[in-house]
């Protein structure tokens, strides 16, 4: 008979005669001190160490490595991607212009390297071609043209009821806005000039906005009347024509003859400063203005090259004339007579030669250096009229307005000097 086991781990519990009660019995209970929940003996037993690195911990710490590492690498190339993608599909940006509160047009550092031109050829047709290949042959960066003149004419088409009661309008330029939009095309800056106060024509007309000396007009040494520069009338003109000249699309303003004369000047609220802080104001700096240095420079005082080859015709080397005939010397027939009857007074033939040489030489030493002499006063006339108008240190808002009969030897001058804000005027006439 097989002996039962009572104790059957595997039935334990199914077939016991009597409830389970209480707890399970662990071996060391009845080392467990009351009420503590550890061993009185624990510190005395010996500890198996467990190992800090072992396989698995090893493999579970390259694996979160693996984890961080995959994160950053995607955190990285989703970024560069969309920054990539935002350059690519992105708004343009708004460019600044005179309506936007950071733009500021009068504080703008402008270097205008202008040539000046009649408003009439601004036709935006034939001439207008024309003006573009004398400013890229020129190389120039600019065109400066007239909107009203010295004489007090305004050279475009304008609305403004003032200029139609002066009648001041004269030789318009047909198209002006038209060729101001194919300037600015052909990356060329249009600056409009201005003569502020002097006016042969506004002052004739409204007697009030004139500058006079006791009840009638003032007038300089050439006879030209002025506008009177407190004159209320007088800055709404200067104003009317800058407004209607904006909306062509010009917004560069070379403001010319902004003083009275020395006599006058002290009496008068005048200057480039005082009007253009009115004007500043009134178009909240979306324009720029200028004021122009007037300066005049030509390459001789009158007298042509014509001049002194006529001087030097009737002067006593014209007896040296009947030489320059013969070629060579030997063959003169009055020296040979003169040998012939006597050897004492030419004892030889190279005395001859000697003689006329030297009278050849002096002729041909004379017109050589007539030639260098005429060409060096006339450079040193016009380098010495630049150097007393011109000081390299002109400011911003000041551009040099220099009127001339020889463009090319102004602008090498200007060039050595450093000068970069000009217009060259060309003129056949002194002033």
């Amino acid at each position: 008979m097989k002996k039962k086991r009572f104790y059957n781990n595997k039935k334990r519990n199914t077939k016991w005669t009597e409830p389970v009660r209480g707890r399970k019995i662990n071996f060391a209970d009845k080392y467990i001190q009351a009420g503590t929940g550890s061993d009185k003996f624990d510190k005395q037993r010996l500890k198996k160490r467990k190992k800090r690195i072992t396989v698995h911990s090893t493999g579970k710490f390259f694996k979160n490595i693996l984890i961080v590492f995959c994160c950053f690498l995607v955190v990285c190339v989703g970024y560069t991607a969309m920054d990539l993608y935002m350059e690519r599909n992105a708004m343009p940006e708004e460019s600044k212009t005179a309506d936007s509160s950071d733009a500021n047009m009068s504080e703008l550092s402008l270097s205008i390297q202008s040539i000046s031109v009649e408003p009439l050829s601004l036709d935006n047709g034939v001439m207008l071609d024309s003006v573009l290949s004398t400013v890229q042959q020129g190389d120039y960066s600019s065109v400066t043209f007239d909107l009203k003149r010295d004489d007090g004419t305004v050279r475009y088409e304008s609305n403004l009821a003032a200029v139609e009661a002066y009648a001041a309008v004269s030789y318009a330029s047909a198209d002006l806005e038209g060729s101001v939009s194919v300037l600015l095309k052909n990356d060329i800056l249009p600056v409009a000039r201005i003569s502020c106060y002097k006016d042969n024509i506004a002052p004739v007309a409204d007697v009030s906005a004139a500058v006079k000396d006791g009840s009638s007009l003032y007038k300089d040494s050439y006879g030209n009347t002025y506008l009177n520069p407190e004159s209320e009338t007088v800055y709404n003109y200067i104003k009317g024509i800058i407004e209607e000249a904006k909306t062509m699309g010009i917004t560069i303003f070379l403001l010319d003859n902004t003083q009275l004369p020395d006599d006058i000047s002290d009496d008068y609220e005048d200057g480039f400063s005082s009007l253009s802080k009115q004007l500043y104001a009134d178009f909240d700096d979306d324009i720029k203005l200028i004021e122009a240095i007037a300066v005049e420079a030509y390459s001789s005082d009158g007298e042509s090259s014509e001049d002194y080859d006529d001087e030097y015709d009737d002067s006593d080397y014209d007896e040296y004339d009947e030489y320059d005939k013969y070629d060579e010397y030997d063959e003169y027939d009055e020296y040979d007579d003169y040998t012939q009857e006597s050897e004492s007074d030419y004892d030889s033939g190279s005395d001859t030669e000697d003689n006329t040489d030297s009278y050849s030489d002096f002729d041909i030493d004379y017109g050589t250096n007539e030639e260098e002499t005429t060409a060096y006063q006339s450079q040193t006339e016009l380098e010495e009229e630049l150097l007393q108008a011109i000081d390299s240190t002109v400011g911003n808002d000041s551009v040099y307005y220099i009127t001339t009969d020889s463009e090319e030897e102004v602008r090498s001058f200007l060039e050595e000097n450093s000068i970069t804000n000009y217009v060259i005027n060309i003129s056949s006439a002194q002033q």
